[in-house]
C-alpha cells in the first residue's frame, strides 16, 4: 500500500480529530497545539491574501519559532510560496539580495511595491535592503488572534509554488529552488514511507528532530514527515545550539522517535560518551542527508543505538530534498567501500551520463542526473541558469522534469547509486586531477580518524599544496608532526604519491556552516 498525501488536507485531518495533539514543540519550551497551529494559519491566511496577490513570493524570517511554521502554511494556503530565511545563519546582505531578487519579480499589476516580509525574529537592516513590507511578530499575534478563514480557493496546488529555497555556499547572487506543491506532496509520501513504512496508521504522533534551519532543505524532511503524519516536530533553537550541555539536554528531553540531521552534527554528538539510546530511547530512525555518511559514524550509531535503524539518503535541494535511500547494516558499516546513497524512490529515475549527457553503463562514473516527479521547476527568476541543468524527460509514461545535478557517482548492477563528490571538488595539482572526496574517504576509514575533510591551499590563484584537517577519534600519543607522519604513510598505501597531503593538520572539531554542513571554505587558505 503507498502513501497519497495532500499536505494542508493532513494537517487539517488531525487538527480535527486529534486537536490537542502538540504539532510544534522547541528546546525552549514554545509550543502549539494542531488546533492553534490551524487556526492561527487561517486566519493569517486571509491577511495575507489581502495583502498579495496570488503566486507572490514571501519571505518567512526568523529561527525555529513556532509561528515561523504558522507563517508556512499560512502562505500555503493563500497560494503564496513562502521563501524561509533564518535569522542566525543568513546574514543581512544575503537577506538583502533575496529581497531583491523577489521585488525584480513584481510586475506592480496589483499595486505592490515592495516585498511582505512575515518577521517572527527581528528583520534586519543594512544599505542594500529594498523597500519591503515587514509585518513584526507582534502584529502577526495580533492577526492569528482574530478569527479568520483561509479561501481554499486559493491553495496552493499542482505546479504552484509551495516554497522557494536560496541555496547556499556559491559566489555571486543566491539561487532561489523553486519547488511545487506536487513536488512537494510527492516528497512527503516518500518521507511517510521511509518513517512509518506501508502501514494504514498515519497520525501516531511520533516526534521529528528539527535541528536545521528552515532556511535549509534538510529540514523540509522533518517539516512534511511531523505535520503530514500527524506527529511533532520538536525544533532545537539557535541558542540551544550554541552550548553542548544545553543541546545534549534538550535531545534527552526531546521523547525524539525519528533524528533528521547531517553527519557531522551526529558526529558532533557522538563526542559525547553518553550519546546513545539510554539517553534517548524512543529514538528508532536516523535519516541523514546534506553530506557523505562515514562509514564510522554510521558503525558507532547503531552501536550505541542498537534499537534504531540508520537511513542513508541523498538528494539536492533542487530534487525536493532527497531521492534515493539505503538502510545501512552493521555489515555495510564494517564494509572497507564507502557507503552506497540507495536506490531512487518511486517516481524517480537516476542516470549516469559523460561529458556529453550520454548515459554509461553500470560501474561507471559519471554525472548523477535525477529525474522524476520531485524535480523542482527551475531557478527563481534565472531563466538563464534553468536551462543550464533543467531539462524534460519521460518516466513510465509521464512527463517530469531532469535535473543534472554537478555531483559524480555510479550505479551499480542492482541499481544502488554511490555518491563520489561534487566535480567541482576536482581539482588539479601538478597536472594530475584529484578527488578530494577519495582522499577523504581513506581518511574515514582509520579508526583513529574521527571526522577528516582535504582542502587545497592555493597561492598566486592556483593550488600549491592540500592539507588533511582530521579529528583524532583519542588523544594524540605523539607529537602532532609524528601523528602526521604516520597519517600520510598510511595513505600511502593506498593513493598514488600526488595524491597524499603535504600536511597534516588535527583539529577538535571541524567548521561546520550554518546548515550544519562541513564548512570547506573555511578550511580553504588562500594565499
Amino acid at each position: 500500500m503507498g502513501w497519497h498525501v495532500e499536505y494542508l488536507e493532513n494537517i487539517e485531518r488531525v487538527a480535527r480529530e486529534w486537536p490537542c495533539r502538540t504539532a510544534v514543540r522547541t528546546s525552549t519550551g514554545m509550543s502549539l497545539t494542531y488546533r492553534e497551529l490551524w487556526a492561527a494559519s487561517e486566519a493569517l491566511a486571509e491577511q495575507v491574501g489581502k495583502l498579495v496577490e496570488r503566486g507572490m513570493p514571501v519571505i518567512v524570517y526568523g529561527n525555529k519559532d513556532p509561528f515561523m511554521v504558522v507563517c508556512f502554511l499560512a502562505c500555503m494556503k493563500a497560494g503564496c510560496p513562502y521563501v524561509p530565511i533564518d535569522g542566525n545563519s543568513v546574514p543581512p546582505q544575503r537577506t538583502a539580495s533575496i529581497a531583491t531578487q523577489i521585488r525584480a519579480s513584481m510586475t506592480g499589476d496589483a499595486g505592490i511595491e515592495a516585498p511582505l516580509v512575515l518577521a517572527v525574529g527581528s528583520f534586519p537592516t543594512c544599505d542594500d535592503m529594498p523597500p519591503v513590507t515587514v509585518i513584526e511578530h507582534r502584529a502577526i499575534d495580533d492577526l492569528v488572534a482574530a478569527t479568520g478563514h483561509s479561501d481554499r480557493a486559493r491553495w496552493i496546488d499542482g505546479e504552484d509554488l509551495a516554497y522557494i529555497l536560496f541555496t547556499s555556499g556559491s559566489t555571486g547572487a543566491p539561487k532561489g529552488v523553486e519547488v511545487t506543491a506536487a513536488c512537494f506532496d510527492n516528497f512527503c509520501a516518500w518521507d511517510l514511507e521511509l518513517a512509518h513504512g506501508n502501514t494504514p496508521e498515519r497520525s501516531d504522533g511520533r516526534v521529528w528532530l528539527d535541528q536545521a534551519p528552515f532556511s535549509f532543505d534538510l529540514s523540509v524532511f522533518e517539516l512534511a514527515g511531523a505535520l503530514g503524519g500527524g506527529g511533532t516536530l520538536y525544533s532545537l533553537v539557535a541558542e540551544t545550539q550554541l552550548s553542548m550541555a544545553a543541546q545534549f539536554a534538550a535531545l534527552k528531553e526531546s521523547g525524539a522517535d525519528i533524528w533528521v540531521s547531517t553527519p557531522s552534527f551526529a558526529e558532533l554528538c557522538l563526542a559525547n560518551a553518553d550519546f546513545d539510546q539510554s539517553a534517548m530511547p524512543e529514538l528508532r530512525l536516523f535519516l541523514f542527508c546534506g553530506e557523505t555518511l562515514p562509514n564510522a559514524t554510521a558503525a558507532r550509531l547503531l552501536e550505541r543505538f542498537p534499537r534504531a535503524r540508520v537511513v542513508n539518503t541523498y538528494g539536492p535541494t533542487e530534487s525536493t530534498v532527497a531521492v534515493t535511500s539505503v538502510e545501512v547494516t552493521a555489515e555495510m558499516a564494517a564494509s572497507p567501500e564507502p557507503l552506497p546513497v540507495g536506490a531512487p524512490r518511486l517516481g524517480t529515475r537516476i542516470r549516469i551520463v559523460d561529458e556529453e549527457g550520454r548515459s554509461v553503463p553500470a560501474g561507471t562514473f559519471g554525472e548523477v542526473v535525477i529525474e522524476g516527479d520531485t524535480v523542482a521547476r527551475g531557478y527563481f527568476g534565472r531563466p538563464d541558469l534553468t536551462t543550464r541543468v533543467f531539462d524534460n524527460a519521460v518516466l513510465d509514461g509521464a512527463a517530469v522534469r531532469a535535473y543534472r545535478t554537478g555531483d559524480e557517482g555510479y550505479l551499480d548492477a542492482e541499481g544502488m547509486l554511490h555518491f563520489r563528490g561534487r566535480l567541482d571538488l576536482q581539482v588539479k595539482l601538478n597536472g594530475f586531477r584529484i578527488e578530494l572526496g577519495e582522499i577523504e574517504g581513506h581518511l574515514r576509514r582509520l579508526p583513529e580518524i574521527a571526522a577528516a575533510a582535504v582542502a587545497p591551499v592555493y597561492r598566486d590563484g592556483k593550488i600549491s599544496h592540500l592539507v588533511a584537517h582530521v579529528v583524532p577519534s583519542e588523544p594524540l600519543g605523539d607529537t602532532p608532526f609524528r601523528a602526521g607522519l604516520v597519517l600520510k604513510e598510511r595513505l600511502a598505501e593506498f593513493l598514488p604519491h600526488y595524491m597524499v597531503p603535504k600536511k597534516v593538520a588535527f583539529h577538535e572539531s571541524l567548521p561546520m556552516t550554518g546548515n550544519g554542513k562541513l564548512d570547506r571554505r573555511a578550511l580553504t587558505e588562500k594565499k
